[in-house]
């Protein structure tokens, strides 16, 4: 399931102003939250990024980070998951790169290699809801191209992930009830925002269940 040409970026900056302390660093099943992302993002890929927005955050985190690369975003950035994202594109080595957020621990690694498996041709691959709600940080993008385009979005003091999937060219949407067969429960998609959806989150069983 290795995919050489990819690297998996895991976006751990942030505020965590609604966490209270440093989600990347909350313990879910006996292990601090990167370590989970990490865990799925080598199921992907041996090529692991790990962004974070400042040097004191970096050095935070590198006891979790180990040997995989840890890159930080501008100083004068403003923090947002664009900026992640820009940062993630900048560093990576490869053609392509699947972002992932850092607060999402079931996330179903059959399900990544789905849209991992549909990247050839497309600017990005990205979930998409009935709603037209989308996941693009459950998403695939073709690294060259989503950096020259988030550098202009943020240039225009555009600041959302939609507004560079706006700028890109042949983003193919994958509708979750596709990827309900995989995950029926769409448990990659659930994250948490406080202590008590945490323990919630812990303590959730389902067929969908890929911590690692």
């Amino acid at each position: 399931m290795k995919n050489p040409d990819l690297t998996v970026a895991v976006l751990a900056g942030g505020n965590s102003e609604r966490f209270k302390s440093e989600k990347a660093l909350a313990v879910f099943r006996g292990r601090p939250m990167l370590a989970h992302m990490i865990g799925i993002a080598k199921h992907i890929s041996p090529e692991t990024l790990v962004v974070v927005s400042s040097d004191k955050q970096a050095e935070g985190l590198k006891g979790v980070v180990g040997d995989n690369e840890l890159v930080v975003d501008p100083d004068d950035a403003v923090r947002c998951a664009l900026t992640g994202a820009v940062t993630a594109f900048e560093f990576c080595k490869t053609r392509h790169v699947l972002l992932l957020p850092v607060d999402t621990p079931l996330t179903n690694v059959r399900l990544l290699q789905m849209l991992v498996d549909l990247r050839q041709g497309h600017g990005a691959v990205v979930p998409s809801w009935p709603s037209g709600n989308v996941e693009p940080l459950h998403a695939v993008y073709l690294s060259e191209h989503a950096y020259s385009s988030g550098l202009r979005v943020l240039e225009q003091g555009k600041h959302r992930m939609q507004d560079l999937l706006d700028a890109l060219h042949n983003v193919l949407y994958v509708s979750t009830i596709v990827l309900k067969t995989i995950d029926p429960e769409l448990k990659t998609f659930v994250n948490f925002n406080t202590e008590a959806e945490l323990r919630r989150l812990e303590a959730s069983k389902s067929s969908s269940d890929r911590a690692n």
